[in-house]
């Protein structure tokens, strides 16, 4: 299936065997408009999203989806990166990490149609699975940590090389060895951000982690992208390399980081010039060490962290009105194109 024209879908956010990474915050200094949906799950906010964004597609606009790190399968917002607005479920954004002075946010509360009388009833129901939902996301990254940290320890470890051997590409971007700092939460991006001073850059994720393993949205997003792929031992460098020597281009660049390994680029992207170079083949997940089959403890957390969110979901589904939702689209669909063409 190829993306249709004008719209892409990745994760702005990441489980990682660090924790979960939120890189919204990059993100934000283009924003003006955030359209903030409150709620349980189920309230019809993702679908929301879907309908609102697919909707501005056709009238032209360019639509970034945001996919819920959760929930791979479900929308957690969309960005309108040209335009400046954006739409986000605060359910599946790490909360209050996103929000930055002088960005509008408009809040659309979905609990203001749902039946108060029997969410009241299923209240300790609601706050009992949330509970749960907590402990388990964090046993998730527990899992992750304890399972795939040495597959992470194998791909950035090497030999160390003979002085008089170190191929040329090490030798111009020994100065750059973001990847093998371990400062912060995802110093490559913010070591990048300092050094591309003449571009601007935006870093993501495009895996996203389900029960039946890892959801790879790198080809239908590379669609129509003319593709370096670098393979080999000295690949990571080559990336670093290209990061350094890409500070002089004064264009958008989009990196998209590893999904367990935030220190590490797998790709980059220039919209621009219609080109990816990439770590292997974007389609072959054994190129970026994810092929391995998930742990049955992972697994099995994964599957009770679905379960849980889908009882959930179904208590919020039966008190919702889902009429009025159908109502909340056409307003908030209104609004966003009055603020368009304010902005116009």
């Amino acid at each position: 299936m190829r993306n249709k024209t004008g719209v892409r879908h990745y994760f702005a956010e990441g489980l990682t065997t660090r924790g979960y990474i939120s890189l919204l915050p990059n993100m934000m200094p283009s924003w003006q408009r955030a359209y903030v949906l409150l709620g349980g799950p189920g309230t019809g906010k993702s679908t929301l999203i879907k309908v609102i964004g697919l909707e501005l597609l056709d009238r032209g606009y360019d639509i970034d989806f945001l996919r819920s790190v959760r929930d791979p399968d479900s929308m957690a917002g969309f960005i309108m990166p040209r335009m400046g607005l954006a739409m986000l479920d605060a359910l599946e954004v790490s909360p209050l990490r996103w929000r930055a002075p002088g960005v509008v946010e408009k809040f659309i509360d979905f609990n203001k149609i749902c039946n108060e009388i029997k969410l009241e009833k299923q209240r300790s129901s609601i706050i009992e699975i949330e509970s749960r939902l907590q402990e388990l996301q964090m046993a998730i990254e527990e899992d992750l940590a304890s399972e795939l940290m040495s597959l992470i320890e194998a791909r950035t470890t090497k030999q160390p090389m003979e002085k008089g051997n170190i191929p040329w590409i090490l030798r111009n971007s020994a100065k750059l060895k973001v990847k093998k700092e371990f400062t912060g939460p995802w110093p490559l991006a913010e070591n990048a951000l300092k050094l591309l001073q003449k571009s601007v850059i935006s870093p993501f994720f495009l895996h996203g982690l389900t029960t039946e393993g890892w959801l790879n949205l790198a080809p239908h997003f590379l669609t129509d992208f003319d593709q370096i792929r670098l393979e080999g031992d000295e690949t990571l460098d080559a990336l670093d390399w290209v990061l350094r020597e890409a500070q002089q281009l004064g264009q958008l660049i989009e990196i998209v980081l590893h999904p367990l390994n935030p220190d590490e680029v797998i790709g980059i992207v220039f919209p621009e010039r219609h080109l990816a170079i990439w770590q292997g083949n974007p389609e072959n997940l054994k190129d970026q060490g994810l092929e391995r089959p998930l742990g049955a403890t992972l697994k099995e957390t994964l599957e009770s962290w679905q379960t849980n969110r889908t009882q959930l979901k179904g208590i919020y589904m039966d008190a919702v009105n889902f009429d009025q939702v159908d109502s909340y689209r056409e307003t908030v669909l209104n609004q966003i194109l009055c603020d368009l063409h304010i902005k116009s």
